[in-house]
């Protein structure tokens, strides 16, 4: 049987005998907005964020030394800017030219310089880029082992070159046993290609014992590396040697895999590599019991843990889909020990399956209960109370579970923060109270990096700003520095950075909404006759409003726009298709990609979820899904449970972050109170 067809998981999903368990869904009247938030809506400037009285840097002001260094900089000449920069008497000008120098230096500003900047600056040397470029220039000037130790000694550099370069100022001074420690650490914690290994064994190889090179065989084997383990074998002794081969034939998945794994030598057989490959290759061939049951003779944490969630994670997931629940379980319950992020994991996928699908709650609501212990963000802490609510319910503890979707419900822009409102009768989508600024504006605009920021962009150099910007934003931990250095990289524009500053004080428990979901990071014309929430919410989650943003894949722009996908899209609406102008021009981009998202919505019958999931993953797997898992636009299919079956995690991530988003920006732009459970069914056209 190769997956469970339509017919049959969705009795898996229904809710027509659960009603304990369904989303209460109430119609309710928005309330009106606190105060502090109605008053910080009333800026007609921004996108409704509190008004500040920002001080203007006069351009002009600035020296000509200073403008004569920016000039420097944007040649590529950096050490020749910081140079220059030594001599401007001003603080604020001198140090934004230096800290551009270094930062973008690649080594090229000496050593010494580096030192000193850092010393002199430190609000400014916050980013760990700094470390970084002070050990590149060091190598660079090949630095002798005393200089060395005394400027990395106290902490493992960041840089292969400088890690093998305080290796051998170690061995140089005596301390062989440091030496020794950082030269494991390079070999037993990288991959490293060919020739990298060969330069580390050159340098450090007498440092590396029999233990090492078996430590780091096991890192490479457990990682699927291979030709890397080969590189390895002459090291090992005829027993390690016996699970190599094993484990190389099951990561290539060759069909002398099983004859290899009888043949380990039993004294590896206890080894959590062995125990692994034995896992894996018996998933591979459909031994449902014998994969579990190897997977659970791993005891504490093994090498490269991870990989044993992630190996669950995949059958668990695999047998569900193939309606084998109870052994499903079997899979996600046993992993019971690793840190705080896999626990979280794992105990969902229990506490999940337990609840949807085998209709156990007294089994799901421990597996939830443990999930909130060891939930710190907002993500999980919404996901862990939310379903444990739901637990609660399934058990008749309707004060319990109140309890538990109002520790959800607190986060009011989060999917299941949203689902907690909803079963409580609140609005899904709340927007909270800022922190108080007022007070802290004049002390923030006389920090020397705030000021620096502001010449920075004054003078034309916005590239240079944002990411000044950032580097010390991300040190700040107060409520009220967080809000205004959001506000601050608003008025340069880059909202992305806007939104990611107000995800770090939402972690440090300071939230800024209204900064985090901007409403000006669209152009205002257009943009396809739509849900305007909908194309909001898609751009906020595709490049958080960046106009020049490409990622790895090529998707380009703000929407995020595949060239063929944009060049297909711009022939439909008969305008003119410019590969250029997904990156510079916003109107342009949001234009094609509004468009192709309402063609997606269209298909879909007005489904966010199912044209969020083929936005982000393709069309034809959201049919796919559909085929497998049931429709999530019929009422026998409960949307929630059905989001969670998505097989792709990064597409389980992007729609629930798509439909939190949503309701969010239906708020933002003053729509009627739309509740999470209509969401995700249909949204308006």
């Amino acid at each position: 049987m190769g997956v469970l067809g339509a017919a049959t998981l969705p009795i898996l999903l229904s809710r027509a005998n659960d009603t304990a368990t369904a989303d209460v869904v109430t119609p309710v009247t928005r309330p009106p907005l606190t105060p502090a938030v109605e008053a910080s809506l009333l800026d007609p400037v921004t996108t409704g964020s509190i008004p500040i009285k920002a001080p203007v840097v006069d351009a002009k002001a600035a020296s000509a030394t200073f403008k004569e260094a920016l000039d420097l900089l944007a040649d590529g000449k950096q050490a020749d800017a910081y140079a220059l920069a030594s001599g401007i008497a001003d603080t604020a000008e001198r140090h934004a030219i230096q800290w551009a120098a270094i930062f973008y230096g690649n080594g090229e500003v000496p050593a010494a310089s580096v030192q000193r900047f850092i010393a002199d600056a430190p609000d400014f040397a916050t980013s760990p880029v700094f470390r970084t470029r002070l050990e590149e220039a060091l190598t660079k000037e090949k630095a002798d082992g005393a200089t060395l130790i005394k400027a990395l000694g106290g902490a493992m550099p960041n840089t292969l070159a400088a890690q093998i370069a305080l290796a051998e100022a170690y061995v140089g001074s005596g301390q062989t046993e440091r030496a020794a420690r950082i030269a494991r650490a390079i070999w037993t914690e990288n991959f490293l290609d060919k020739a990298t290994e060969a330069k580390v064994l050159s340098r450090l190889g007498s440092l590396l014992d029999r233990d090492a090179h078996w430590a780091r065989a096991m890192h490479l084997m457990m990682h699927d590396r291979a030709t890397g383990v080969e590189r390895l074998m002459q090291y090992m002794t005829p027993a390690q040697k016996s699970l190599a081969l094993a484990r190389n034939a099951v990561s290539r998945n060759t069909k002398n895999a099983k004859k290899l794994l009888d043949a380990v030598d039993p004294s590896m057989r206890t080894n959590s590599v062995y125990q692994f490959s034995r896992a894996q290759r018996a998933r591979q061939f459909e031994l449902w019991d014998d994969a579990i049951n190897w997977l659970d003779k791993a005891k504490g944490e093994p090498v490269d843990a991870a990989e044993f969630w992630y190996e669950r994670r995949t059958l668990a997931r695999q047998l569900l889909a193939l309606g084998e629940v109870k052994r499903a379980y079997r899979a996600a319950d046993g992993y019971r020990e690793g840190p705080d992020g896999r626990l979280v994991e794992a105990h969902f996928h229990a506490g999940w399956i337990a609840l949807a699908f085998l209709k156990d709650a007294k089994a799901a609501a421990p597996h939830f209960e443990e999930m909130t212990k060891h939930s710190t963000l907002p993500d999980s802490v919404t996901q862990a109370n939310y379903w444990l609510g739901r637990a609660r319910q399934a058990l008749g503890d309707e004060a319990g579970a109140a309890e538990a979707f109002s520790k959800a419900a607190a986060f009011g822009t989060i999917y299941y923060g949203q689902l907690a409102r909803s079963a409580l009768g609140k609005p899904s989508a709340e927007l909270r109270d800022m922190p108080a600024w007022k007070q802290a504006e004049a002390g923030f605009e006389s920090r020397e990096p705030v000021r620096a920021v502001r010449l920075l962009a004054d003078n034309g150099h916005k590239e240079l700003a944002v990411p000044l910007l950032r580097s010390f934003a991300e040190s700040f931990t107060d409520g009220a520095d967080l809000l205004l250095s959001a506000k601050l990289a608003q008025t340069l524009d880059a909202h992305h950075l806007a939104i990611a500053i107000a995800d770090t004080a939402e972690k440090r428990g300071t939230p800024l909404d209204l900064f985090n979901f901007p409403k000006d990071g669209l152009p205002s014309t257009k943009l396809a006759s739509m849900d305007q929430a909908a194309i909001y919410a898609i751009t906020r989650q595709e490049s958080r409003f960046q106009v020049d943003a490409i990622s790895s894949a090529g998707a380009r722009g703000l929407m995020q726009l595949m060239p063929a996908t944009a060049k297909e899209t711009a022939g439909k609406l008969g305008v003119k298709y410019s590969a250029s102008r997904l990156t510079s021009d916003g109107e342009y981009n949001a234009l094609l990609g509004s468009t192709y998202l309402k063609a997606q919505l269209e298909r879909f019958d007005g489904s966010l979820l199912l044209a969020a999931a083929a936005y982000n993953a393709g069309a034809g797997n959201a049919r796919k899904w559909v085929n497998t898992f049931g429709d999530p636009r019929s009422d026998a299919i409960d949307p929630v449970v059905w989001v969670e079956l998505i097989p792709v995690q990064e597409t389980r991530t992007y729609v629930k972050r798509v439909l939190g988003n949503y309701l969010v920006y239906r708020a933002r732009l003053g729509k009627d109170d739309l509740s999470i459970g209509e969401a995700l069914r249909k949204i308006p056209g």
